[in-house]
């Protein structure tokens, strides 16, 4: 299917053509007949990205460009070839984004494109480009992403990009560019990304990238660099100087964790901790019979302790039915005894026969509701919605597996009951609510740091034991301020653990509303069903988020920046720009340590990555948050 000419309507102020990723096929056409006067000077953008479009742009017509201001204009991941045409250069100078990515063109880049000094992204990744980087490039002063990779560019980079003041992201990678390392890229203090990966660089590593504190990534593996590298464990990451045979060997500190050893550089910015890791060389190394000794040590310490652990556990927490009888009875089954018998009717009465005036909550899986056995003995009841989860029996070897399931940060199961008309879990009661009215009533009292620090912590150590400690391992899949509990001291507990697992698997898969909550759902969960533990830390790094700000995940305030902009996008957002302290709730940055906040910011900026192995454990997100300790109030 082609696509047909654009007509344009005088005197807009805005027109945006969003046709990326569809199924189009043919040439482009002569985009861009215009009708009318364009006196208010119009922002205007085209996205034809992600389609079948083909033929040699030597023959588009970039004469609209006159005509506008601010055009942004995609034409990445499709079928184009030819050369880059200098009319872009000639016609385009008000233009701001450029995308001719993933394409088949050749050539070097344009004298032209000098006149582009309006620029503030261009990329000509993937394609066949040749001949060197122009040094003119470096005249485009509004350019704050530059990628070049994935082409033929030879020769030496030009000093004169180092005057891109304003770039933030850099991008060589893959081409056969030589010589030294411009030791001024470490003076661009907004350049937050540099990759010159699988390159002929050579040389030392220059020593100024030691005190370069914007960069969060620093790519030089696989080129001919020599030398020693710099001490800056906020940068260097041993994967990112790999492939460079004489370069001094990468060894970390083994005090840190091994995500901290890949992953430091992501937390350096403004106000950053001192460095956790760092390079150096191992010259008291032990000899390989003490390295196996050590290790087969370990080894054998930890299985037993593991074992023994989970002997005590299976033994002491395995859940006993009140009467013996099969789940298709008027029965309660007791996980935990709470000190009085629970009986059918003694829960339903406690609830008024489930009468909405004792609902306290209600979510993707039922309703809850408060009920008081005996005087001073009060539980949560959560009423699941039957029919929603598959077999009773099943469901029942389920709850029983979810009944061992003990932390101290986890809310308890004290018994259940199922049948075919009637399912409900028992849950020890907690009186200070959930973690989203404490986020939105705050504002009423007085929330010190060491508050939200010990919240964040407390459900970090949950989600731990649900990863790594339980077995069967538990993924949590709904990870939001409503599912975290509080107690009248503030100590936190994570609630609805381990019930998505027990929905069908059609329904898992199919429905966002039942395994995960919008806006607190990880990307590639949401775009592939795949959950993983990746997943749950996403979403915790959500809520830690919004613990810290006075935003919600997708806050209505975010509606200016235009669909999809959310929580994460702001804190990145405001960190690029040296806003960092704009973040944080009312009064928060004015009685907390600077230090801190920024260290956790970043730490929900990782939690939050789009890349799945960008994204710490939840084992190293609680060691990491248990180092920022606040100092006794």
């Amino acid at each position: 299917m082609g696509i047909a000419s654009f007509s344009f309507p005088s005197g807009a102020l805005a027109v945006l053509h969003d046709l990326s990723n569809n199924f189009f096929t043919g040439p482009v056409p002569p985009l861009l007949i215009v009708s009318g006067s364009f006196s208010h000077r119009p922002f205007y953008g085209f996205w034809l990205g992600g389609n079948n479009l083909e033929g040699n742009i030597s023959t588009y017509s970039f004469d609209l460009c006159l005509s506008l201001d601010g055009l942004i204009f995609d034409i990445g991941d499709n079928r184009i070839v030819g050369e880059l045409p200098s009319a872009v250069g000639n016609s385009c100078k008000c233009m701001k984004f450029l995308s001719l990515a993933g394409n088949d063109l050749i050539g070097s880049i344009p004298r032209t494109f000098a006149n582009l000094d309006s620029l503030v992204s261009l990329n000509l990744s993937r394609n066949g480009l040749q001949g060197s980087i122009p040094s003119f490039v470096g005249q485009m002063k509004e350019l704050r992403y530059l990628s070049l990779s994935s082409n033929n560019f030879t020769g030496v980079v030009p000093w004169e990009l180092a005057r891109l003041s304003a770039l933030e992201v850099l991008e060589l990678s893959s081409n056969s560019l030589s010589g030294e390392i411009p030791p001024d890229f470490a003076k661009l203090q907004h350049l937050n990304v540099l990759r010159i990966d699988h390159n002929h660089f050579s040389g030392k590593i220059p020593s100024s990238f030691g005190n370069t504190t914007s960069l969060s990534v620093f790519d030089v593996s696989f080129n001919n660099l020599s030398g020693s590298v710099p001490l800056n464990s906020n940068l260097i990451k041993c994967e990112n100087i790999q492939g460079n045979p004489k370069l001094q060997p990468c060894h970390s500190d083994p005090s840190t964790s091994e995500w901290e050893q890949e992953h430091s550089g992501s937390a350096s910015q403004q106000g950053a901790s001192p460095p956790i890791g760092s390079m150096q060389r191992n010259d008291g190394a032990f000899s390989p019979i003490e390295i196996a000794s050590i290790t087969s040590a370990s080894v054998i310490f930890s299985v037993l302790v593991a074992l023994v652990l989970f002997l005590t556990c299976m033994k002491k927490f395995v859940c006993n039915s009140a009467s013996g009888r099969g789940p298709g009875r008027k029965e309660v089954v007791t996980c935990n005894d709470i000190g009085i018998q629970l009986t059918y009717e003694n829960v339903v009465r406690a609830t008024g026969s489930f009468n909405i005036q004792n609902c306290i909550g209600s979510g993707g899986f039922g309703a809850t509701y408060k009920a008081e056995i005996v005087p001073g003995v009060v539980v949560a009841v959560k009423r699941l919605s039957v029919g929603r989860f598959q077999g009773v029996q099943q469901f029942a070897t389920e709850i029983r597996t979810l009944g061992r399931v003990q932390h101290p940060n986890l809310v308890k199961l004290i018994g259940y009951h199922l049948s075919e008309t009637e399912m409900f879990l028992i849950y020890n009661y907690l009186p200070g609510g959930n973690l989203e009215t404490f986020i939105q009533e705050r504002s009423r009292r007085v929330v010190e740091w060491s508050m939200l620090h010990k919240i964040a912590l407390d459900i970090a150590r949950a989600l731990a034991y649900l990863h790594d400690e339980c077995v069967p391992r538990v993924l949590h899949r709904d990870i939001k301020p409503s599912n975290i509990l509080l107690d009248n001291n503030f100590n936190a507990y994570l609630s609805d653990f381990g019930l998505a697992r027990l929905l069908g698997t059609s329904e898992t898969h199919a429905t966002t509303d039942v395994a995960g909550t919008f806006g607190y759902v990880a990307p590639e969960y949401a775009m592939t069903c795949r959950v993983s533990d990746k997943a749950d830390v996403y979403s915790y790094g959500v809520v830690l988020l919004e613990l810290i700000s006075d935003k919600k995940a997708l806050d209505p305030s975010f509606s200016s920046f235009g669909n999809g902009f959310n929580i994460v996008a702001w804190a990145s957002m405001l960190l690029r720009q040296g806003r960092a302290s704009e973040f944080f709730t009312a009064g928060l940055w004015d009685s907390g340590p600077h230090n801190d906040l920024i260290q956790i910011l970043h730490l929900g900026i990782m939690c939050t990555g789009e890349s799945l192995s960008s994204r710490p454990s939840m084992k190293q997100v609680a060691q990491r948050l248990k180092r920022i300790q606040p100092a006794p109030s």
